[in-house]
């Protein structure tokens, strides 16, 4: 493990953001669990801005194309019972690929039906569990993608957008002909946001999975039955333009993407967007499983008690919050068979699950505004004896908030389990698996013990200083000069000044004078001045 710097939590505001900016963490882990790219989402917001510029709509159009696109698949996780039903074991189907095929196509639904049957499966059983996948796919189909447009028709009400936005990733699944699973909307019936969205979302996966040549094709062949054939033509006309694919081709096209984002009346300040989004990413990564509905927002509300008996700062328990409630995230990229088993799980599930906080990291650490979370909110699972995942860290190297989140996760999941004393469970944890000041914070809390953060908070910054640095600490805060500190411990000055640098890099400060004042202020309860 390379070289790690401790970085406390620091007071302060949030990064300004653009909405735009924070839904990309949305579209990010939509992304995932779809199975496919981080960027469709974005790229789909770029080819759908595109092609409402070159059919000229109206400002409040373009808004609903561009948000529809970031937002669209905020209800993916939410039909994941329904697939998880029709294809309960591994393979499962890629469901990006299911929103690219033309299920009026039978030859088409069959060959992405054969995805999730195992390919060591013998042909009677194949035969035999193909014709059962033909039988139940239709419902489940009209269900799953239903049910996807509603919820994130939801997502788009719960973050403050207007109906125009609400339409266009309800109706985005709605096709030309009216044989669109989900409302059976045609021609024109689907307002023009949505069919925007339809053949945005299809060009660019199309994109992504054969190149251009493969994206003119399938809208081509679509044209007239599954889109809009207005809007079919004016796609083929952009596409025949070399700067058209520029964009998608560059590595990163976020920057890019955000830049081109249209006036939003979604507007709120930067603290409520902030939150409102951190409180839809919670929902997004809880509703992939039944068995961990409300979870995320149970680890922030523990870890926001913690946070305030530890006597952090309103800032950064607020941060505390923030990070319990996107920790998560990254749990959209198991497969759901593996987060529902009951049984014992094998080597390669078990990997599968402890990737999900470096998924989590990998998402933040790309929506700036959420970059100040990444490191904290992926470090829930980091063990204080250097035995957790998915970094390794131990001890102090965990951060502060990281550390308050293992506590809150590992509560949360005991109670949620239905654990007889989680309490007594969670003590028998510290020191291996968690770190004690945080546990006691949570279990003051929880006993309603009157709020004395000062004996808590001294004591988890002293676990940040070694027994030595701590008595070179205390004798500085008397007074003493390095040649004192250096003959009450019987060490050489040269030592006392190596122990003074690693204290000051550990508590954040450069200067003697500050370190006297932060120990003065911050363990006055376990030394004594004169």
């Amino acid at each position: 493990m390379g070289e790690f710097t401790y970085l406390e939590p620091q007071d302060g505001p949030a990064p300004d953001a653009s909405l735009a900016s924070l839904l990309c963490a949305l579209s990010f882990a939509s992304g995932l669990a779809l199975g496919d790219r981080m960027e469709h989402g974005i790229g789909t917001a770029y080819i759908g801005l595109r092609l409402a510029d070159a059919v000229r709509l109206a400002d409040h159009e373009r808004e609903a194309v561009y948000y529809g696109a970031l937002l669209k698949d905020a209800g993916c996780t939410a039909c994941a019972s329904l697939f998880g039903a029709l294809f309960p074991d591994d393979p499962q189907p890629r469901l990006s690929e299911m929103v690219v095929l033309d299920r009026t196509r039978l030859g088409e639904v069959l060959g992405w039906l054969s995805t999730g049957i195992a390919t060591d499966t013998s042909l009677p059983t194949r035969a035999a569990k193909m014709l059962a996948l033909l039988a139940q796919c239709g419902p489940a189909l009209k269900q799953a993608v239903t049910t996807h447009c509603e919820v994130a028709e939801l997502f788009a009400q719960r973050l403050g957008f207007g109906e125009h936005v609400q339409s266009a990733v309800k109706f985005q699944h709605e096709r030309w002909d009216g044989k669109g699973l989900a409302f059976g909307l045609k021609t024109n019936q689907a307002p023009v946001v949505a069919r925007i969205l339809s053949l945005a979302q299809v060009a660019e996966l199309s994109y992504g999975f054969g190149g251009k040549t493969l994206a003119r094709t399938r809208v081509g062949e679509a044209r007239g039955t599954r889109f809009d054939p207005g809007l079919a033509d004016a796609f083929l006309a952009l596409a025949e333009k070399q700067d058209f694919w520029r964009e998608l081709e560059q590595d990163s096209m976020q920057a890019t993407i955000v830049e081109m984002r249209p006036t939003t009346s979604a507007n709120l300040s930067n603290a409520a967007q902030l939150d409102a989004v951190c409180e839809a990413l919670a929902e997004f990564a809880d509703i992939r499983s039944g068995r961990r509905w409300g979870h995320s927002t149970a680890v922030a509300n523990h870890a926001t008690a913690i946070a305030r008996w530890l006597g952090c700062t309103p800032v950064v328990t607020q941060r505390a919050r923030r990070a319990g409630l996107v920790h998560d995230l990254g749990i959209v990229a198991v497969p759901r068979w593996i987060l529902e088993k009951t049984e014992p799980l094998s080597d390669g599930e078990r990997e599968q699950l402890r990737l999900h906080p470096y998924y989590t990291e990998r998402v933040l650490e790309r929506v700036h505004p959420l970059q100040h979370l990444a490191l904290e909110a992926s470090s829930h699972h980091e063990w204080v004896n250097g035995q957790g995942y998915h970094r390794r860290l131990q001890g102090e190297q965990i951060p502060l908030l990281g550390r308050v989140l293992a506590v809150a996760d590992y509560y949360a999941t005991l109670e949620a389990a239905g654990t007889p004393d989680p309490l007594a469970t969670l003590r028998g944890a510290v020191g291996t698996q968690l770190d004690g000041a945080c546990c006691e914070a949570l279990e003051a809390s929880l006993r309603g013990v009157p709020l004395d953060p000062r004996p808590a908070v001294r004591q988890v910054l002293l676990d940040r200083l070694t027994d030595r640095e701590v008595e070179v600490l205390q004798l500085l805060a008397r007074g003493l000069s390095n040649p004192q500190i250096a003959d009450n411990l019987v060490i050489s000055k040269k030592t006392v000044e190596h122990h003074l640098e690693h204290i000051y890099d550990k508590i954040g400060v450069s200067t003697r004078t500050s370190a006297v004042a932060y120990a003065l202020h911050h363990l006055k309860l376990s030394i004594q001045v004169g």
